[in-house]
């Protein structure tokens, strides 16, 4: 079953970023997410892994232009490599919670698989939804707040692009375009993180 390992309790979670091709918006958010949640864990005392991967088959490399941006913020994206997301690294990957920079990222990952769904939410969505709701308590699992942050979701409320939940690509657009998107992620992931219910990791022995 896809996904299944989400509740298996040994291991960590697994969150997936995705956009189009995996090299320039779902890298930013994959370092920065990745770098927010370092050290930190679930109430379980589960820590994450964080990767990404890209909607479309492309040949395209980093854009120099997110590479400069993300460097600006303290994140080197030297050494990655996109990838093209299937339903294999979705089930792996995107165990536990699928991010994605647009609302046609959401409908592409839920297309390959639907039961996908109530763990899939673009970026924008999961900040504006973690900040409206109640803070998780001690006791909340990690799933139970999941599903409070779906309450009253509707998928066909996705079916239109919407800046409110777009991150724009700025793929091969002047500079300013690519701080403008490591801006606004970074902003929303800041906004995620202190409202999620992360907890501080006890030490290893």
């Amino acid at each position: 079953m896809v996904g299944s390992n989400e509740s298996s309790g040994g291991g960590p979670r697994r969150l997936l970023v995705v956009c189009t091709a995996n090299v320039c918006r779902s890298p930013v958010a994959q370092r920065l997410l990745a770098r927010a949640l370092e050290g930190v864990g679930t109430g379980d005392g589960r820590g994450w892994v964080v990767t990404s991967a890209g909607t479309g088959r492309y040949s395209a490399g980093m854009d120099p232009g997110t590479v400069s941006a993300a460097a600006a913020v303290g994140v080197d994206l030297a050494d990655h490599t996109s990838r093209t997301i299937d339903r294999s690294i979705l089930g792996t990957d995107g165990a536990d919670l699928v991010v994605t920079m647009t609302r046609e990222h959401l409908r592409d990952v839920v297309a390959l698989d639907p039961g996908a769904w109530p763990r899939t939410f673009t970026l924008k969505e999961l900040a504006r939804r973690a900040i409206s709701i109640d803070a998780p308590t001690s006791d909340e699992s990690f799933e139970d707040w999941r599903r409070r942050l779906g309450q009253g979701r509707q998928a066909s409320a996705m079916l239109r692009p919407d800046p409110a939940d777009d991150v724009s690509d700025p793929y091969g657009r002047p500079a300013r375009f690519h701080t403008e998107m490591v801006t606004e992620v970074s902003q929303a992931i800041d906004q995620l993180v202190a409202a999620g219910p992360w907890t501080p990791r006890p030490p290893m022995p």
